[in-house]
């Protein structure tokens, strides 16, 4: 079944919105089982990694259903050798954006180094590990169809602007609406960051597969650093430069 981009896109910002509340079914199904909280936090976690798996499906058979796409989407695609050259950088440039956006952070608006949102979604990890699916998998999946090809592409779109002052505005607007999604107000300029990169690698490539990949390792690459190797590099960082320290506190805290 075909259908048009308005509707496709009300769909796709729905299906991740149900998502998100896929972790109260257990609250209904459990309700009366005399459940602690403790365990009913333990049920809800399977159902929430579940929902964004389906979640995730959908949003992409809907995707492919759009019979009138923006103009970004219907430009010449990247050729397939610079796009793999173009996800893999996409990695680089999105650890080197938090890193700077970080420092400003810290050292002009005087925020904090650590993610609250982070470090609780990392504890959630470590107590299941499943959790890691959705993490470094279908959570990206989800919010790049959201946020960079839904949001980003219909303000691209629709901007009236030389393409540059548009991808500015589209891009600072879609970013915001990124960071508050995240619930961490102070760390909003680095979410913005990300955001940017995410957005200029879609228009870059006309593929939406860029920012996907590229937010996928990124985030892989913070719970490998996180929950694998974080005492290994701990130690590497206190026997290093103070330069150095902030480099891996900037990488780690940040999905």
């Amino acid at each position: 079944m075909k259908i048009r981009r308005l509707w496709a896109n009300i769909l796709i910002v729905l299906i991740y919105a149900a998502s998100q509340l896929s972790s109260l079914i257990p609250l209904l199904i459990y309700q009366n089982d005399g459940l602690t909280s403790n365990e009913l936090y333990a049920k809800t976690i399977p159902f929430l990694v579940g929902g964004f798996i389906i979640a995730a499906i959908l949003v992409y058979f809907v995707n492919r259903s759009i019979i009138n796409e923006t103009a970004l989407e219907r430009s010449p695609k990247e050729r397939w050798r610079y796009t793999i050259i173009w996800m893999v950088a996409g990695l680089f440039l999105a650890l080197f954006a938090q890193m700077i956006m970080n420092m400003i952070n810290v050292y002009i608006f005087n925020q904090p180094v650590e993610s609250q949102n982070t470090t609780n979604i990392l504890d959630i990890a470590r107590k299941f590990p499943v959790f890691i699916v959705l993490i470094s998998v279908v959570g990206p999946i989800l919010e790049e169809f959201v946020f960079r090809k839904v949001i980003f592409g219909e303000l691209y779109e629709l901007i009236k602007l030389p393409r540059a002052a548009a991808f500015i505005v589209a891009g600072a607007i879609s970013g915001l609406i990124f960071s508050a999604a995240h619930n961490d107000v102070d760390h909003t300029l680095i979410y913005m960051g990300m955001a940017f990169v995410f957005a200029g690698l879609y228009v870059a490539t006309r593929r939406i597969i860029v920012p996907i990949v590229a937010h996928m390792t990124m985030n892989t690459f913070v719970v490998l650093m996180q929950l694998v190797f974080s005492d290994q590099i701990e130690q590497a960082a206190q026997k290093a430069k103070l330069s150095t320290q902030f480099i891996w506190l900037s990488v780690k805290h940040w999905l």
